[in-house]
């Protein structure tokens, strides 16, 4: 095919998925090599799979989740970086994805909550507290729920202000009038 006036960019529906999981991959590796700025990357981490659940395309960002995370363990020099990937980072788009599509208000805020504190507590016994030793200051445990709920409903507010901006600016530039 001549790459003319009529060529589509959404003609290579692969590209953006492999530009997604290359960063994706970059984010997480970033997370676990730099000494400040781990829980930015882990969440910049986790919008990449949001654009390619917001084009409807489950399988393909569970094979994208799947594959950062086989890649990540085999790159990412502390293994134990990878479970927060493992447990929360890596999946959130796609739960968040359908309790937003299927709930509203309260309810949707309630299962997601549910599910960070599930996936809060997976990330703290299966790394002894690794999260947890990066804070520079002592807080009681019931402190550190407190604010890592606060925290997470921020994560997620932040998280639809991306979606809303992929969808309304960024998509149309990547992928143009049709789906990838």
């Amino acid at each position: 095919m001549v790459r003319g006036r009529g060529y589509k960019r959404s003609s290579n529906k692969g590209s953006l998925v492999v530009m997604f999981a290359a960063l994706t991959l970059l984010c997480v590796y970033l997370a676990n090599v730099l000494p400040a700025l781990r829980i930015t990357f882990y969440f910049i981490s986790s919008v990449f799979l949001m654009g390619i659940m917001m084009e409807r395309r489950t399988v393909t960002a569970f094979v994208t989740f799947t594959a950062v995370l086989f890649l990540g363990f085999l790159i990412v020099p502390v293994k134990l970086g990878m479970l927060p990937y493992l447990f929360f980072f890596g999946h959130y788009a796609i739960f968040k994805f359908y309790v937003d599509g299927s709930r509203q208000g309260a309810g949707a805020v309630i299962v997601k909550l549910v599910y960070f504190n599930v996936c809060a507590a997976l990330i703290y016994f299966f790394t002894d507290g690794w999260m947890i030793a990066q804070i520079p200051f002592n807080i009681p445990w019931w402190g550190l729920v407190v604010a890592g709920e606060l925290i997470f409903l921020f994560y997620d507010w932040l998280f639809s202000k991306a979606a809303h901006w992929y969808y309304g600016a960024l998509r149309s530039r990547l992928v143009g009038s049709s789906r990838f």
